[in-house]
């Protein structure tokens, strides 16, 4: 029986390590706690649509659609009704925090229907709109807009970078050129040079120190394609100690 949980192993990380450090920032609220519940219902739903939708092809469909459109019913139905009553509950920062991650939500839907959500700037987006899911989370549990929007950023320029890392790798089945070479270095500098800025300019911008500087490394080793999965326990890793940083802060 095909499985209807989602694919996307690392997006499992970047929604789930920002959603659980926000919860621990402060002590969370009904609302807060209905912001992640809706997060989270809304992400499982996304493989289901896929399936219904026909982008795993034909034959997944006709032999997992039924249990495809009812799994998405249950789920949407619940993120539906936990985020309806967590905006109902929640401060004005929470709402303008929705209305601002609405944004790059609409763009990750947007891809995802043109079936571009693997491609490199999918990817980033979905880098984007991912952990900006915790920004509601802290607005709605008292943190300010400003530190929950900070957070973000930090999170977001920090998985960026991972996944411009992990397409270089892939990108370079065949052996790096030269060109790829200067790419991987300049990504490398680029990392370790905006988070010692962001480090420097603003405390809470060191959560991005762990994923841009192993984005940085793997960038320059370049290690085997055959090697992603171990390429995704180290980002993993370092999105944890990324999240200790901000509980930390």
């Amino acid at each position: 029986m095909r499985s209807l949980w989602p694919r996307e192993h690392g997006a499992y990380a970047q929604l789930g390590v920002p959603l659980a450090t926000a919860l621990v920032l402060a002590k969370p609220t009904p609302a807060a706690i209905l912001f992640t519940a809706a997060a989270c219902l809304a992400f499982l739903a996304n493989e289901p649509l896929l399936v219904v939708l026909g982008h795993r092809g034909a034959r997944v469909r006709a032999e997992a659609g039924g249990r495809a459109r009812r799994r998405l019913a249950v789920l949407s139905v619940g993120a539906a009704l936990c985020g309806a009553t967590a905006l109902l509950l929640a401060p004005r920062a929470a709402l303008v925090a929705c209305a601002v991650l609405a944004v790059p939500v609409a763009a990750l839907v947007a891809i995802a229907w043109r079936r571009a959500e693997h491609s490199l700037w999918g990817e980033l987006v979905a880098a984007l709109a991912l952990p900006g899911a915790s920004v509601p989370v802290t607005a709605a549990s008292g943190v300010p807009l400003a530190v929950g929007v900070e957070l973000w950023l930090a999170w977001s320029l920090g998985y960026a970078a991972s996944v411009v890392a992990v397409h270089d790798v892939i990108d370079n089945r065949r052996g790096r050129t030269r060109l790829a070479i200067v790419h991987a270095i300049a990504l490398a500098v680029l990392a370790v040079a905006v988070t010692a800025v962001a480090f420097a300019a603003r405390p809470l911008a060191a959560v991005s120190v762990p994923l841009a500087a192993s984005a940085a490394i793997i960038a320059i080793v370049s290690p085997s394609p055959r090697k992603l999965r171990a390429l995704g326990v180290v980002l993993v890793v370092a999105s944890i100690a990324s999240a200790i940083l901000a509980a930390t802060r």
